[in-house]
């Protein structure tokens, strides 16, 4: 058996293990075979991360570099972080060593049947470990047995003849196969991982857990008279009326409501999370102090009655503006960069008239002190935000975004601009109005 066994950083020569370079060459063929087996297998085909880290970390290993399996090491090479950062602020490595681990074993439980080799990280240590599950015979190992060594071929031996170079030629060619697996898929990571997966990288990557900063209204309670009288008021506009209140008869709850549209972009963010195992802490706008944004990524529903998003879109290209109140209200998405009349606006139809068009405003800010996330999205009214949250986490909707976006953008700001068409009380899917990257 060929082991690889490191603690922490390090390497001990005598822990029993053998060392890599030190193995077969129908050793390493089978094990570079299994990693190009894992590679292409459904737990790491849609994350390219994993496929990066596992096949940095066995051809570190079969080189014999043990050494160099540090985390900041690998932090720089396989993530691309600055030689000097701070691998205790900064936990990457850590979470995506995690990850890998948990892919391998849901590989080895449902796809591995037939393998000669098994590969595992152990906890504690970025050095991959080799194990056989079928061991690889070879010459020497049948010389210490006393087993005699393979009939060459002759005429005297036909039926070796025929068996032997076939079998070489197989094994050549399943080493050819690997090798050919091996290159695609190093040519291919760049568009393994999906773009939605792109954008949420720095997200999921924290290992704190995602704060969600919910906005709610305030909700009055109205006794049975005083509605019946507001609603007969109602029927004869331009009349006069008086109504005296009672103690009691208006009561108003405190954050006591939430629009529908609200709750579904809340439920679809909190499944797209929840798929990908991310904790996730739900906390109403007033519950939120300045020292929790600081303290992990953060997500801001709805624009409106969220004095954080209000003050995050201060300064940015792209913010919501409106004039009016109540049915006169009128509301735009200013694009400060313009000095031309807005064309994005929707007037607010208070409070349920027919509604044609909604627009909205997805936006992520990294925090340059802390390297946090901040990601805001809300529309003008509710359907805005409701397909925001729909685009937010539809892997359809990012191919376009990629498409038109600057190499480099997964690690930049950015603001997108959203439009969908309301039919009745049914929004259309998203499109994309404009893209600002910086």
């Amino acid at each position: 058996m060929l082991g690889v066994a490191v603690s922490g950083d390090g390497h001990d020569p005598d822990s029993g293990g053998v060392r890599p370079e030190g193995s077969s060459v129908p050793e390493r063929a089978a094990i570079e075979e299994q990693l190009a087996r894992i590679l292409i297998s459904p737990p790491f085909a849609n994350s390219r991360r994993s496929q990066q880290l596992l096949k940095y970390l066995v051809d570190r290993t079969l080189a014999g570099d043990l050494p160099g399996l540090k985390e900041r090491t690998i932090g720089v090479e396989v993530f691309g972080r600055d030689l000097e950062y701070d691998t205790s602020a900064d936990a990457i490595v850590r979470v995506r060593a995690n990850e890998l681990r948990k892919r391998l074993a849901q590989y080895y439980e449902r796809y591995a049947a037939g393998d000669t080799v098994r590969i595992d990280l152990p906890p504690g240590s970025y050095a991959p470990r080799f194990s056989w599950l079928n061991p690889v015979e070879t010459a020497a190992g049948k010389a210490e047995r006393g087993e005699p060594e393979a009939v060459s071929p002759s005429p005297e031996h036909p039926a070796s003849t025929e068996r032997w170079p076939r079998g070489r030629k197989l094994r050549a060619a399943v080493w050819l196969a690997a090798l050919v697996l091996v290159v695609a898929a190093i040519l291919l990571l760049p568009w393994l991982e999906p773009d939605i997966e792109r954008f949420w990288g720095p997200v999921l990557a924290a290992p704190q857990p995602v704060l969600v900063c919910v906005p709610a209204r305030e909700r009055l309670f109205l006794d049975d008279r005083v509605r019946d009288a507001l609603l007969d008021a109602g029927r004869s506009p331009g009349q006069p009326r008086s109504l005296k209140l009672e103690p009691g008869e208006v009561v108003a709850v405190p954050q006591g409501q939430m629009s529908v549209q609200n709750v579904r972009a809340i439920l679809s963010l909190s499944r797209f999370l929840a798929e990908r195992r991310k904790t996730v802490q739900f906390r109403l706008i007033p519950e939120v102090a300045f020292e929790d944004i600081g303290q992990s990524a953060v997500i801001l529903v709805g624009a409106y009655h969220n004095p954080w998003a209000e003050q995050m879109a201060r300064d940015l290209r792209f913010a919501f503006e409106s004039r009016g109140t109540g049915s006169r209200e009128v509301s735009w998405v200013r694009d400060r960069r313009s000095q031309a009349e807005p064309e994005w606006i929707v007037h607010k139809l208070w409070p349920y008239a027919p509604q044609p068009v909604d627009y909205a405003i997805v936006t992520r800010l990294f925090d340059r002190s802390s390297g946090r996330v901040v990601i805001s999205f809300a529309g003008l009214n509710g359907f805005g935000t409701q397909v925001a949250a729909e685009f937010l986490t539809g892997r359809r909707y990012w191919s376009e975004f990629a498409r038109l976006a600057p190499k480099g953008w997964e690690r930049r700001n950015c603001q997108i601009v959203l439009e969908t068409k309301v039919v009745g009380l049914v929004p259309s899917p998203p499109r994309i109005l404009a893209i600002e990257i910086w």
